[in-house]
């Protein structure tokens, strides 16, 4: 009876310590649930916190790309309305120093018209850096090729830079603008670049000294050398175009060294370094020169037809045009400048794009699907130079996109490439004229 006792004394003895360990296991297994309960809670109240912070800084991200964009907009737009005087203004200057000779100018009047040139070339320095600032100064902008008079690319560098080389006592000894180093390049890349090795030689000049170009074609290529006196480190001097602690080698703000190398890259030309015994530096832009253009203003009877709302920009295209050759009609709306279109078959159009009411675009359309006018080659003349708007321009079907302030000497190189083309209408046209 004892054992028997015992041995259900110890049987409740066991139960009881199970069950006293299965309260407890499941105490703790509440607690470990309610603890992963208020853990589940406080993540997810973490989780909806760090989305709405993240929806709170996208559409902080998003209103500030806008008003970025806004602020491009306006900025380009700005651009754009300044190149159009400043057309009137280089163009006009362009053909007195063409005609300088035969005009026999004063002394006065040849300095009164590289003052006048000076401050176009800051102007136009200023609106492509307003461009620059715009596009984010990106390197990887594609190249539209045309053909560049290197001598006067670097002249309007030279012109837009001398404030600031005037401000640290330093001269520039520029090439003058003669023709004969014709490129084939982007002008705007070029006097990006050209800007870029100038404006960082003027950085580093010491006061007095003077900051020497060259310019000068040897066989199938032409080459800038810009010379810069000021003593660099040898780590810049090194590797002139790689990044040093986040920036090109030798500072600045600027496009980069390295951007303007791949830049030239881009147009088929180089841009080197080279270091003399006295430390300092010469950088070579190299770019393949452009070959023989054919005289198609040779052509008898060369029509031109200008559509342009401005008048200084008319009257400076009919000055242009009467030293070309050309015989030049000129219309200031887009349905003006189609019925002209339609009635004399010009061999060309100038097509500016910026027209009121009917724009560029549209008169361009309307060209093409007209079966008079559509063989006609047609040139856009703009102030929209950023490179989303020449990629528009190309997709338009345009023949030629000069960008404003015009080059004369460009001008007259695209318009000979124009007139050279066969066009597949010209005995159609032949009649109308005829006709006309």
């Amino acid at each position: 009876m004892d054992i028997v006792l015992w041995v259900l004394s110890l049987a409740l003895s066991g139960t009881c310590a199970g069950i006293w360990l299965w309260l407890r296991a499941h105490r703790a297994t509440e607690s470990l649930t309610r603890d992963r309960d208020r853990l589940a809670h406080r993540l997810a109240q973490a989780a909806e916190t760090q989305r709405q912070a993240l929806d709170v800084v996208e559409a902080e991200v998003r209103r500030l790309t806008a008003e970025d964009a806004a602020k491009g907009e306006v900025i380009q737009a700005l651009t754009r309305e300044l190149r159009t005087p400043l057309t009137t203004i280089m163009g006009f200057a362009q053909l007195l120093r063409t005609h300088a000779e035969a005009e026999r100018l004063t002394t006065r009047q040849s300095q009164g018209l590289r003052q006048i040139e000076g401050a176009g070339g800051v102007l136009l320095a200023l609106i492509e850096e307003a461009d620059d600032f715009v596009v984010s100064g990106d390197a990887r902008a594609a190249a539209f090729l045309q053909r560049v008079d290197l001598r006067l690319a670097l002249r309007q560098v030279c012109d837009g830079l001398e404030p600031q080389a005037k401000t640290t006592g330093t001269t520039l000894a520029c090439p003058e603008a003669e023709a004969g180093l014709i490129v084939m390049a982007d002008p705007v890349h070029v006097r990006r670049i050209l800007r870029r090795l100038v404006a960082n030689a003027l950085h580093h000049s010491q006061p007095g000294a003077t900051v020497r170009m060259t310019a000068a074609r040897l066989g199938d290529r032409v080459t800038v050398d810009v010379h810069d006196p000021a003593r660099s480190p040898d780590a810049a001097t090194a590797r002139p175009f790689q990044p040093l602690d986040g920036q090109d080698a030798r500072g600045g703000t600027m496009l980069g060294l390295g951007a303007a190398q791949r830049l030239a890259e881009r147009m088929g030309g180089c841009l080197d370094a080279a270091r003399d015994a006295w430390g300092a530096t010469t950088f070579s832009f190299t770019l393949p020169a452009a070959g023989a253009d054919p005289t198609a203003m040779d052509r008898p009877q060369v029509t031109a037809l200008y559509v342009e709302d401005n008048p200084a920009n008319v009257a400076l295209m009919r000055q242009a045009a009467e030293a070309m050759g050309l015989t030049l009609h000129a219309a200031t709306t887009g349905p003006e400048g189609l019925d002209l279109a339609r009635a004399l078959g010009p061999d060309v159009i100038l097509l500016d794009l910026g027209l009121p009411g009917m724009d560029g675009y549209a008169v361009k359309a309307a060209l093409d699907a007209d079966p008079l006018t559509r063989d006609i080659p047609v040139m856009a003349v703009t102030g929209a130079g950023a490179p989303s708007d020449r990629r528009r321009g190309r997709a338009a079907g345009f023949d030629a996109y000069l960008t404003k302030p015009l080059d004369l000497n460009a001008l007259a190189d695209a318009l000979s490439r124009l007139l050279s083309q066969p066009r597949t209408g010209d005995g159609l046209d032949a009649d109308r004229r005829q006709r006309a």
